[in-house]
């Protein structure tokens, strides 16, 4: 079999080549996850090919090379099947350009909590994933945004962003690890000062308004049924679950967070749920605000419109799952 490794200087220099459509092609994140041995792209590539029985290509995500962007080579170069080698935040860098194409996604575990990967029934063990997905067989998942930006997991305004700042911050000192991540909870809450007035529209026909430390939309039916939390059904029924926390003050974050982890979190008292495929948030005196996406945090503009588009992406997964 052929195999072939693209470093990120050379990444250009690709040219369309529809015969690859068979081919496999790896957006590997070597940054991702803890600080552990990885396997060399060519080791990667070699176990991809054993699995898949076809040729396999690995792009390397870096500083000039985005996930989304090495997955848009690879679809102009022709590839049918692109793998995110990764964490959530890579795998989702990957989905914003195969959504709405013919080409299919597949997934490898390589991050730290691995929430999208555990959906789909992939083992966490590289090996047992490699396998897996060579097994496995296209299906076509919902796919959330936020004003017009992908998210696969979750996407939230509040005190999360905040969070994902301090993880940074640890991840830089410490390593990735999800005792680490979990600490970050703890000091963003800390610096919680006040609660932000919300504006929310549900399908265009139900509005409320609330003080909330935290809105958080989510599109994982895993990630809810892993923490206990009410309104999984409402997502596997093709729906994004909004939840906005009752909590105002870090003590009162801190102790609901304390609940989610013992998954005793109850809906009513700690939050309000609502669902549905469209929903509008607008913040009293806030124009800007971060936006958390799988992980990633950026700037947006308000209003902050969340939408559920159906069906919008092929990932490989497991017959049983």
């Amino acid at each position: 079999m052929h195999m072939q490794t693209a470093l990120e200087d050379s990444a250009n220099e690709r040219v369309a080549t529809p015969s690859r459509s068979g081919d496999v092609c790896i957006i590997l994140n070597p940054k991702s996850g803890k600080k552990q041995t990885k396997p060399a792209p060519e080791e990667l590539c070699g176990m991809m090919q054993r699995s898949f029985g076809t040729d396999c290509m690995v792009k390397l995500v870096g500083k000039n090379a985005s996930p989304t962007q090495l997955a848009k080579e690879a679809l102009h170069e022709g590839y049918g099947t692109i793998v995110a080698a990764g964490g959530d935040g890579t795998i989702a860098g990957v989905a914003a350009a195969l959504m709405d194409t013919n080409a299919t996604m597949g997934v490898l575990p390589m991050g730290t909590f691995n929430y999208f990967s555990r959906g789909l029934g992939l083992p966490e063990d590289l090996d047992g994933a490699v396998e897996t997905l060579g097994q496995s067989e296209p299906t076509p998942l919902h796919v959330g945004c936020v004003n017009g930006e992908i998210f696969l997991n979750n996407a939230s305004l509040g005190v999360y962003p905040r969070i994902l700042r301090e993880r940074e911050t640890l991840y830089q000192k410490w390593g990735r690890s999800r005792i680490t991540a979990y600490w970050s909870v703890f000091l963003g809450l800390a610096g919680l000062k006040r609660p932000y007035s919300l504006t929310v529209t549900v399908d265009g026909d139900t509005t409320i308004r609330k003080k909330t430390a935290l809105a958080f939309v989510a599109n994982s039916s895993y990630q809810l049924d892993a923490f206990g939390l009410e309104g999984a059904e409402a997502v596997k029924d093709g729906k994004l679950a909004l939840y906005l926390t009752n909590a105002h003050s870090w003590r009162e974050m801190a102790a609901h967070a304390m609940n989610l982890f013992r998954n005793s979190t109850e809906k009513g008292r700690e939050f309000e749920l609502l669902t549905g495929e469209d929903i509008k948030i607008t913040v009293e005196k806030k124009t800007r605000m971060w936006i958390a996406r799988d992980g990633e945090k950026e700037r947006m503009t308000a209003p902050f419109h969340f939408t559920l588009h159906k069906r919008a992406l092929n990932v490989m997964m497991p017959p049983s799952a």
